[in-house]
């Protein structure tokens, strides 16, 4: 049974983040067991992790996928750029200290591009998959579990609720991906974390002014 919740968990989990649901969606217990062919005890423990996690919320009467109001984006993207920021500082002292291998930066850097060919190639979907993808690498760059952890968590939620912002930012995502990318294979921790912190700057910028205009 335990292997059938975390079955579940994952399932669902990967449900929310690619946007099968929307925010505000209510979802019950029998149309999720439908929908991953479960029954209804790994899907409850299932839905407890989701609601532990921040990416349900319940009502009373079932659960509602999680939104973030606009002072909850702020934050989110406040600590999302402080985290990111010590994740890149970490991973570039680790590079600068000859612990990161070869291969963990060629694939660092070819996920950088592939970020810049979806954002050429106008792929949205792509472009936002291949910038989570981008991010999470970076935090496992870090060495540091609990800040992959926590970075993880901020980026499912993100992926549920600000997936269309992505659209706006392609060629932004590219130039700080790529001074990101440098200054860890150059083993310089304060250009990194400055990188780092730029990059959600320019995240924080554009989402107030996608407010600001209605999109």
């Amino acid at each position: 049974m335990h292997n059938q919740a975390e079955l579940a968990y994952r399932r669902l989990r990967e449900r929310l983040i690619a946007s099968r649901y929307n925010p505000g969606d209510r979802l019950t217990e029998l149309g999720i067991c439908e929908d991953l062919g479960m029954s209804r005890t790994p899907v409850r423990e299932a839905l407890r992790r989701l609601q532990s996690d921040g990416l349900v919320a319940s009502t009373g009467r079932g659960v509602v996928v999680s939104s973030l109001s606009e002072e909850d984006m702020r934050h989110a993207i406040d600590l999302q750029g402080a985290l990111e920021a010590l994740a890149a500082r970490l991973a570039a002292t680790a590079q600068r200290d000859g612990h990161l291998s070869p291969a963990q930066m060629r694939q660092f850097e070819a996920a950088g591009r592939h970020v810049e060919e979806r954002g050429a190639a106008g792929d949205v979907e792509g472009t936002w998959k291949a910038n989570l993808d981008f991010h999470m690498m970076l935090a496992r760059l870090s060495g540091n579990p609990l800040l992959e952890d926590a970075l993880e968590r901020i980026w499912a939620r993100f992926s549920i609720v600000s997936r269309s912002n992505i659209s706006r930012r392609t060629r932004l995502n590219a130039v700080h991906h790529a001074m990101i990318v440098r200054a860890i294979s150059e083993g310089d921790p304060e250009a990194a974390a400055h990188a780092a912190a730029d990059h959600a700057r320019e995240a924080s910028v554009t989402y107030s002014r996608n407010l600001a205009s209605g999109d």
